[in-house]
């Protein structure tokens, strides 16, 4: 009687095993190819803290490497094509890519946690930075987001110098960029 139950307790393993194997590999075969994160690090998105480094193709085609960034810095924002204040602050984004772009200031959004359309909502803004896709949530797990709009500003050491929860605003990006640009 015990050999078996064992015998059934091993096949019952077996099969939720091969199971599992087959959903990863049909998940990894039907994952959307054009996420735009090609690779996501360990790291702790706190305030003094290397935050996790990422890599990926953005939407307009060019290649972003956060960990090429060091010696600049990075407002790291993320974004949702169903978030509004997302969309309010965009401008803002971009104003402050074109001024203080050539004095060494870096912005990055990642479409976070998203089935909208990224293109379409970025086009009308004109956004001269990179903007990537993350479609498998990598780089939004590994900072933590749970709510957006969330911002990261890394200062030129390539740590973590603020964290900014809810819409940008100009004071805000002047108080959070003040000691870092």
């Amino acid at each position: 009687m015990v050999g078996r139950r064992a015998w059934r307790i091993g096949t019952m393993v077996a099969i939720f095993v091969a199971v599992g194997v087959v959903l990863v590999v049909v998940r990894s075969a039907t994952a959307p190819a054009d996420s735009g994160v090609a690779a996501v690090s360990a790291g702790t998105p706190a305030v003094g803290q290397v935050p996790p480094q990422f890599s990926g193709t953005a939407i307009d085609g060019s290649h972003f490497d956060l960990a090429a960034e060091r010696g600049r810095v990075v407002v790291l924002n993320f974004f949702a094509t169903w978030c509004d204040n997302c969309k309010a602050e965009l401008p803002l984004l971009q104003k402050l890519y074109a001024q203080r772009h050539a004095s060494g200031v870096d912005v990055v959004t990642v479409d976070f946690n998203d089935g909208g359309d990224a293109r379409s909502f970025l086009a009308p803004y004109g956004i001269g930075f990179p903007a990537l896709l993350d479609a498998s949530s990598q780089v939004g797990h590994a900072y933590l987001v749970s709510a957006l709009p969330v911002t990261f500003f890394i200062g030129r050491d390539g740590r973590v110098a603020k964290v900014f929860h809810g819409q940008l605003s100009d004071p805000t990006l002047a108080g959070s960029l003040a000691g870092l640009a």
